[in-house]
């Protein structure tokens, strides 16, 4: 259907829809952020509005055509559940997907550039990779136990997520994935925090690039 919308209409609609829904079908890009009208004002992180909103947008392009989708990212971490569901938005996207991690990857933040088929860091953004917090908190013994196991469940899975991602950079030469996951979590029992900056990020293999 041909658009009547005069330049300046369509810009406007455009530059709206991007402001108030995180989205620009006509440049098929989304824009993954924290919701700006969390309860307490505060930075929300990676939480359940961000990962609604993403999935809607990720799910109104796919629909409008095949064509290669842009997520712009900048995402401190947050929920764990959240995140997830952001990742395997991705995964199952038929689109070929190229995300840019802008300020900050961190936590969260860091695996889910992992889902894309190209991943770019801008110059000064920074990658933070860790396990994250204990939610077993104060609950009984056999409820601890539970928590526990799923927290040990939640780590492997974590680092067969990045292994599957990052083996193939020169520094992991020689080492198949599960070489690869067992040295990150040597390193994450080393340091706690594992920070890298953009260009220490795709020599490790957390992204592809960095946009100079």
């Amino acid at each position: 259907m041909l658009d009547s919308r005069p330049d300046w209409k369509r810009d406007q609609d455009d530059a709206e829809l991007m402001h108030q829904f995180n989205l620009s079908i006509s440049k098929r890009k989304i824009y993954l952020h924290s919701s700006y009208d969390s309860e307490d004002g505060d930075e929300p992180g990676t939480d359940w509005r961000m990962a609604n909103t993403f999935i809607k947008n990720l799910s109104i392009l796919e629909n409008s055509s095949d064509e290669g989708i842009e997520i712009h990212q900048m995402n401190m971490g947050g929920d764990e559940d959240s995140g997830y569901a952001i990742y395997d938005a991705i995964k199952a996207c038929s689109c070929p997907i190229t995300i840019f991690t802008h300020g900050i990857a961190a936590s969260m933040g860091s695996i889910i550039p992992q889902a894309a088929d190209h991943r770019v860091t801008m110059p000064n953004c920074f990658w933070l990779i860790h396990k994250g917090t204990s939610g077993i908190g104060h609950r009984s013994r056999t409820e601890a136990k539970q928590w526990a196991k799923w927290e040990e469940y939640s780590d492997r899975r974590m680092f067969n997520i990045y292994a599957e991602a990052i083996g193939h950079a020169e520094h992991w030469a020689g080492k198949d994935h599960s070489s690869v996951a067992n040295s990150i979590a040597k390193t994450l029992v080393g340091r706690g925090d594992w920070i890298m900056n953009a260009w220490q990020a795709v020599d490790y293999g957390f992204c592809d690039e960095v946009l100079e």
